[in-house]
């Protein structure tokens, strides 16, 4: 069923465009009106990219003789457009359900305006440099050139998405010509895209002539489309700079000889800019080199295309919740060995590991319920602490389907510091309970499981407190300190333990929903989806209780082979506790620390293994 309110012409230049074209054309055909229309020029491909096209009869496919470049190929395209609303499409571009029902409707509602785009984003989730942008002007490029080689934040750019995202549709000088929609009527009262360039600056020039027409131009945060760049196999990085510098002197030489800058002082700063932009370059191929040493995966064209689909709502995937924190990080990775899709919140993508076709979304994308319906969610992971999740109540309400399951961590801190006399304990405990009440309530009258997982002591991995931070002390300092009084019993869990009953409670929850589902009508699966959740509260503890003083032990003999023993009494433990409790290491930790080390904190995973049998290990730090 089509998602446009009003028919379309979509106008795709390809050249070496591969598997992206067909990708691309594909999904589009799945959403389009009946009377749109999709129009592929092709600037004479070498590679197989248009031959899947030729066969299909609702795709008008014109094949040029040779390369003439984006601005011909587009005029040529839009001269074959019937519809009122003309679409520039890059063939690396997915868009998804909603987006362009998004443009249309607002085209439609504000006459006054010619041109709109909207959010583009990375495969990251994070806004592309060309989403929203300012006149190119001389000192806003030079700006530009300066930033991609040293991180001045506050040198002038006339790209905008440094800026705060708006919340609703603002206007703006120039959008991206990844995808733009325009009415027919302004194309050809501007007389389509300047044919002098061929590469880079084609759009700016085409939206500043816009809006000398008396034309405004829209940027629409809320439609988001998703653009992998570069994807011209035979466009060289030596070229596209070739290619940017011829752009920008034409549009300078164009629009800035209305001012007061001679041709000669236009002329001497392009070419600093040309020396910048090959520094920027080189700088960036050696910080990609670095990265790829250091084991970051590596995303090829079919990645990329299946990363596409799933953001696009065409692949289910599994939502995680703090993918950074070492059980998120191991949730994830046994999540697409599995062969499961994951989509991980985090501002840091580059931090997050990832597979092959595994994606980051940027947290501001579900705060702002920008991702909405979009992404297929079948099931939520949340390794964050829960008190974050209410954030993202929009989205979760509106985008998440009924009867999908739910696995959040919160933390047996609820019970372990409830009645303490610490303001920071207390303050832990409060955050704790309201995150696991906001959750009762969200999932209220909804029939996907919920399931509430407290784990006590975390240890493993790298990024975790507690044992590390023992473990670093004791390779500093070369002490093992003996704390004969701390007699408390423990039971610390592996992160790894952790994460792999997550993950097959979740291949179980899946299981049982094909079940579930097979073989029945439409009116006995609407039967199930009706009802109210199942929350469930469970503890996840290690297979081991040892006390505190034989953790602390095993740990320092794992951290350092020699060094000074000390015995350690009560007093002179709180003594030293008192005197380092200002050390940034140390500050969150409450002051009844010390006593805490003679109580038992001792929980059982037994209900968890009834959810999902699972033999949980021995401490071994």
């Amino acid at each position: 069923m089509s998602d446009i309110v009003s028919p379309l012409s979509i106008v795709i230049v390809n050249f070496n465009s591969g598997a992206f074209l067909e990708a691309t054309t594909s999904a589009l055909l799945t959403s389009l009106a009946a009377d749109s229309e999709l129009i592929v020029v092709d600037n004479r491909s070498s590679d197989s990219s248009v031959g899947s096209l030729r066969a299909q009869n609702n795709v008008t496919l014109v094949q040029l003789d040779s390369n003439y470049g984006f601005g011909t190929a587009a005029n040529i395209g839009a001269a074959r457009a019937r519809n009122d609303f003309i679409v520039f499409l890059n063939p690396d571009a997915f868009v998804p359900d909603g987006t362009f029902s998004r443009m249309t409707e607002y085209l439609m509602g504000h006459p006054e305006t010619g041109l709109c785009g909207g959010l583009l984003l990375d495969f990251h989730g994070r806004e592309q440099a060309g989403s929203r942008r300012y006149d190119p002007t001389l000192i806003r490029s030079c700006g530009k050139a300066v930033r991609s080689i040293v991180p001045v934040h506050s040198a002038p750019t006339f790209d905008r998405h440094h800026e705060v995202l708006p919340s609703m549709p603002v206007y703006v000088d120039a959008i991206s010509g990844a995808c733009m929609m325009v009415r027919r009527q302004v194309h050809q009262n501007i007389g389509g895209f300047d044919e002098g360039y061929f590469l880079h600056f084609e759009d700016l020039d085409y939206c500043r002539r816009v809006r000398e027409a008396g034309w405004k131009i829209a940027f629409i945060p809320d439609a988001p489309i998703y653009h992998f760049q570069g994807v011209s196999g035979a466009i060289t990085e030596k070229m596209l700079l070739q290619h940017k510098h011829a752009g920008l002197a034409r549009y300078l030489d164009k629009f800035a000889s209305r001012g007061n800058l001679p041709r000669i002082g236009r002329r001497l700063t392009l070419r600093a800019l040309r020396v910048a932009r090959s520094l920027a370059s080189w700088s960036f191929q050696l910080k990609s080199n670095n990265r790829n040493r250091g084991g970051e995966v590596r995303i090829d064209d079919n990645d990329l295309i299946r990363i596409g689909r799933t953001l696009s709502g065409r692949i289910p995937l599994v939502l995680v919740f703090g993918p950074r924190s070492e059980v998120g990080d191991a949730i994830n990775a046994r999540l697409n060995a599995c062969g499961h899709s994951t989509a991980s919140v985090s501002t840091r993508p580059a931090a997050v590991r990832l597979s092959p076709g595994a994606i980051t979304i940027h947290p501001d994308l579900l705060v702002r319920n920008l991702a909405g319906v979009r992404l297929n969610i079948v099931a939520i992971v949340s390794a964050c602490p829960i008190w974050e999740l209410p954030a993202y109540e929009a989205f979760l309400r509106g985008s998440v389907g009924r009867g999908t399951p739910w696995v959040v961590l919160s933390s047996t801190s609820a019970v372990t510091k409830l009645g303490s006399s610490e303001p920071i304990s207390r303050a832990v405990v409060s955050k704790l309970c309201a995150g696991e009440d906001w959750l009762a309530r969200v999932r209220s009258g909804d029939t996907g499981r919920t399931i509430i997982a407290r784990p006590t002591l975390i240890y493993g991995g790298q990024r975790n407190r507690n044992i590390n931070k023992i473990k670093q002390l004791t390779r500093l300092l070369r002490i093992k300190l003996s704390l004969e009084f701390a007699q408390g019993r423990r039971r610390p869990i592996h992160c790894d333990d952790i994460a792999e009953w997550v993950t097959a409670l979740l291949c179980l929850e899946f299981a049982n929903q094909e079940l579930e589902y097979q073989g029945l009508d439409k009116q006995e699966q609407r039967r199930l989806t009706v009802g109210d959740a199942e929350l469930v509260r469970v503890d996840l503890a290690g297979g081991e209780a040892v006390t505190f003083t034989e953790m602390v032990k095993r740990t320092q003999m794992i951290a350092c082979s020699t060094g000074i023993k000390l015995h350690c009494r009560r007093g002179v433990a709180q003594l030293l506790f008192s005197l380092v409790n200002w050390l940034p290491w140390f500050r969150e930790v409450p002051k009844d620390f010390v006593s805490r080390l003679e109580k038992d904190f001792l929980f059982s995973s037994d209900e968890a293994i009834k959810l999902q049998s699972q033999v949980f290990r021995r401490f071994y730090p």
